[in-house]
């Protein structure tokens, strides 16, 4: 245990100077395509001021969460904690992976990631309790970002003519004001972990 809970500190507290180091550099515009798969859809990485934003509140807090978090295990004498430390840091991958996605495509893959990964620490303690509250948490965001954020994604591209994230907003003179109301909701309700009546009701399970 003092191997694993060393390496889940070490990895942690070096993401945050790596994040942090980005800063200088943020105004530059840089941007990775790693995969093109076909026209318009492509997995695609860019370092933007809001992005970097949210990567940093992650980077930092993960270090603070771990000690937390080995504290309480050790404390409750926790069983599985190699498997809570390893989905915990994946996690955190995906919030990552999320902040510097520069397209709809990216952004939606790194959602999913995030999903499956916090699903083992949803269930974590492997009781009744925990597995029926891991059942509902799955399924609510599973069907609300199939059948509600990828809809509005799909829309978006078409309307838009790409995934891509845009300055001055992908949708700016592209749609009518009754479609993009409508194009909001999709994406605040089908991003299920807002926990927005009545998709909430994961949270208390």
């Amino acid at each position: 245990r003092n191997l694993r809970e060393t390496a889940s500190l070490l990895i942690s507290a070096s993401v945050a100077p790596l994040v942090l180091s980005l800063w200088p550099v943020v105004d530059e515009g840089l941007r990775f395509e790693l995969w093109d798969w076909l026209p318009g859809i492509s997995l695609v990485f860019e370092l933007e001021p809001l992005g970097l934003l949210f990567a940093s509140v992650a980077a930092l807090l993960w270090p603070v969460t771990t000690l937390y978090a080995i504290g309480y295990m050790r404390g409750n004498l926790q069983r599985n904690q190699t498997r809570f430390y390893f989905f915990f840091a994946l996690a955190i991958a995906a919030a990552l992976w999320i902040a510097f996605s520069g397209n709809l495509v990216t952004l939606f893959i790194g959602y999913e990631i995030l999903t499956l990964s916090t699903w083992p620490l949803v269930t974590h303690a492997g009781n009744e309790r925990a597995k029926r509250g891991g059942h509902i948490y799955l399924g609510l965001l599973l069907t609300t970002s199939i059948g509600l954020f990828l809809p509005a994604i799909v829309w978006t591209s078409v309307l838009a003519g790409g995934t891509d994230f845009t300055p001055g907003g992908m949708l700016a003179g592209q749609a009518s004001t009754a479609t993009l109301t409508v194009l909001f909701a999709l994406y605040m309700f089908g991003i299920g972990k807002a926990a927005l009546f009545p998709f909430h009701r994961w949270l208390p399970s």
